[in-house]
């Protein structure tokens, strides 16, 4: 099976070279052919590419740009596949027979694309190399073919599109309206779909793409092309790009079982991009949608149940784990909220993604003269009004912002409002959304809680019973109906600690501790708790907080650090027999076993040199030398160092660092060390030919 790898240039000649060359290394002889298309380059591109071999080449009078280029390519091609591919991207192993792998896993796939460091619509992962050579080191690691990573969605970017030949023959080429380039692939996408194709990313598969080197020269032509060519997008199939944004911080809310059939509705879910990801995530899930526009509604329900109508009869029937909502024409009210109480199960969450009228280019508008609710034309909210809105119809919420990027100049803006009315208002200047979730108020749940609280907070039954409910969900319920909810949730906690439900524990203590910092009940609990987990370092942070410790206190403090004190009380005694010459080669070997059994902590040993002994540099030597001995040489120069800092002209230390440098081989180190003995005896002077590499 051949695959065509179609390659537009137009200058940028030294990332072709790469691109090119990376091909030729990272893909398997005879299973590809190379077609580049030139759209007129002047900078040596052409001259270059006429001199390689078994490369097709188009060479292009003008520049026709990217779809043209492109189905030019097409045209010409001799693959069972066709594959887009910018000329600013790297290649890595492995990568085109996974992607090969997922294409013909399935009759219906009919593209798919890599993950990068730099493309659109959340192809993106993390990446921390910092050179081409670590890039391909990652994508080895990266690059193992599997299945479990494969994500269908709406739309695939052009950097790097793989297609059946059989897909390209039945949609057809590109569409060259969208000269000079940008949306073309979006367009495609859709083309692909609607003729019953899905489009697959292949999170095993990773590429390096430098990311529209052909555009950075002139980012105002590529912003104006870019908004030019989404109006052509919208003309077209009646939508705009923000139809397949997927709201990742929505999802993220959802706590529920993989293996778990939940039913989730979102209201404004555009064409589905958001519940094709509840889908991966969750894929016995059941989806449905409200959406007010028709190419959307139609895009959505090649996978979910989407209608325009809250009247919908499969809608109205039906009761959902998770209701979301992010539909900037519906109004959030009390209308809104009332379908949604009717329709969210018992323990559902209503997640809702809303347009804050606080933002701070919502007041930069306001000041400009502009009318931001015309501009925008979206439905807004103040914080205090999502709040009482939720509340007064019985909601338990969490409301927290989304910020979007700020530049120095937008940053300058929110400082001096600030300066007017105080840094408390600065997350609802710079959150340009609101991220609420809430439960409905449970009168059964308010029952446990009660039970819990009171006498009958012995029967297991209860606590069993409040387990089966979120967490989230019983901490807001606990917020809104207790006036001491720090109390209620530290109880909540111990008592699951006690029955042993250590799931169930932390989250507890920690909802306490953001209510109410300086409570001591809830620091020393977590104290407690962590201590028993093992988290002793956490566990005497948590105790240093507490302002007036009394005898319980500081003996949970002992406990803790009981290990640590007898550590400590043993490594002084033996620096001290090192520092008063006691059992020296005993004292030694003692040190030793511990020094390779990993017993003894370095800062430990800074700490006890710097509290309780007078001859440091003694002892510094004395332990270098036995790491020397012991063959733990990345031990030894630290402590020779540090002793050669209290003292530089200890002629012990420098003798020790001259030799201890020789036997690594840093003979002009030593040599400099050794030159600073002011009275040099014969094993100095010995020593000083060594490093000089003269005969003794």
């Amino acid at each position: 099976m051949k695959t065509s790898i179609i390659i537009l240039t137009h200058n940028q000649l030294d990332y072709t070279k790469q691109c090119i060359e990376s091909i030729t290394k990272y893909t398997k002889e005879g299973s590809y052919e190379i077609i580049i298309v030139d759209n007129h380059s002047t900078d040596g591109t052409v001259e270059w590419l006429k001199q390689q071999k078994n490369i097709k080449v188009i060479f292009n009078n003008e520049n026709l740009g990217f779809p043209k280029g492109c189905n030019q390519g097409i045209e010409i091609a001799t693959g069972e596949n066709i594959l887009f591919l910018n000329n600013d991207t790297i290649v890595t192993a492995n990568w085109l027979d996974n992607l090969l792998t997922c294409l013909y896993s399935s009759d219906d796939i009919g593209a798919v694309g890599p993950v990068t460091n730099s493309a659109a619509y959340y192809s993106t992962i993390p990446v921390n190399y910092t050179s081409i050579d670590e890039m391909h080191q990652f994508a080895a690691s990266h690059n193992v073919s599997n299945p479990d990573k494969w994500e269908e969605r709406l739309k695939l970017i052009g950097f790097c599109m793989l297609i059946k030949r059989e897909a390209v023959d039945e949609v057809g080429l590109l569409d060259e309206r969208f000269t000079p380039g940008n949306f073309e692939d979006d367009d495609y996408s859709v083309r692909l779909r609607k003729a019953g194709y899905r489009l697959m990313l292949c999170r095993d598969t990773f590429i390096h793409h430098y990311g529209s080197v052909s555009w950075k020269k002139d980012v105002n032509t590529y912003s104006k092309v870019l908004t030019k060519n989404e109006k052509k997008f919208k003309e077209k199939w009646g939508t705009d790009s923000n139809s397949y944004r997927i709201d990742y911080e929505m999802i993220e809310l959802i706590d529920a079982s993989k293996e778990e059939a939940i039913q989730v509705l979102h209201i404004g879910c555009g064409s589905g991009g958001t519940l094709l990801k509840v889908k991966h995530e969750y894929p016995l899930a059941k989806l449905y949608g409200i959406e007010n526009n028709p190419f959307s509604i139609e895009e959505a329900n090649r996978f979910a149940k989407v209608t325009s109508s809250f009247e919908n009869e499969e809608i109205r029937k039906r009761k959902f784990d998770a209701i979301l909502f992010s539909d900037n024409d519906v109004k959030l009210d009390k209308s809104l909220l009332e379908f949604v109480k009717e329709h969210l199960e018992e323990n559902g969450i209503f997640i809702a993604k809303i347009p804050n009228i606080g933002h701070y280019l919502v007041i930069q508008d306001l000041l400009n003269g502009y009318n931001p609710f015309v501009k925008h034309n979206i439905n807004m909210y103040s914080f205090s009004q999502i709040e009482n809105l939720l509340k007064d119809t019985g909601f338990n919420i969490s409301i927290s912002g989304l910020k979007s990027f700020i530049n120095a100049d937008q940053q300058q803006f929110i400082n001096q409002l600030i300066a007017v009315r105080g840094d408390a208002i600065r997350p609802m200047l710079e959150s340009s959304y609101f991220l609420v979730s809430g439960q409905l108020q449970n009168e059964q749940l308010l029952s446990l809680l009660n039970k819990l609280a009171s006498e009958q907070s012995n029967d297991p039954k209860v606590l069993e019973e409040l387990n089966h409910y979120p967490m989230e969900h019983i901490i807001n319920t606990v917020k809104e109906n207790y006036h001491s909810s720090v109390t209620m949730l530290n109880q909540i906690a111990i008592e699951n600690f006690a029955a042993g439900y250590h799931e169930h524990v932390l989250p507890y203590l920690q909802a306490a501790f953001e209510e109410e910092q300086e409570n001591t009940d809830t620091l020393y609990n977590l104290a407690f708790v962590l201590n028993a987990y093992g988290e002793k370092q956490l566990a005497n942070r948590y105790l240093s907080l507490i302002k007036n410790p009394d005898d319980e206190i500081q003996k949970l403090f002992e406990e803790i650090n009981e290990e640590s004190l007898k550590k400590i009380q043993e490594l002084t005694f033996l620096m001290r027999r090192l520092e008063f010459d006691i059992d020296v080669e005993e004292t030694k070997q003692i040190i030793a076993k511990k020094f390779v059994q990993d017993e003894i902590e370095e800062q430990l040993i800074k700490e006890v040199i710097n509290t309780s002994i007078v001859d440091k540099i003694k002892v510094l030597q004395s332990l270098a030398i036995i790491c020397f001995e012991q063959g733990l040489h990345e031990q030894v120069l630290p402590y020779l160092q540090a002793a050669y800092e209290l003292d530089k002209t200890n002629e012990d230390t420098l003798y020790n660092l001259g030799y201890v440098l020789l036997y690594y081989g840093e003979n002009e180190l030593a040599e400099n060390f050794l030159r600073q003995i002011q009275q040099p005896d014969e094993h100095v002077l010995d020593l000083l030919r060594v490093a000089r590499g003269e005969s003794l």
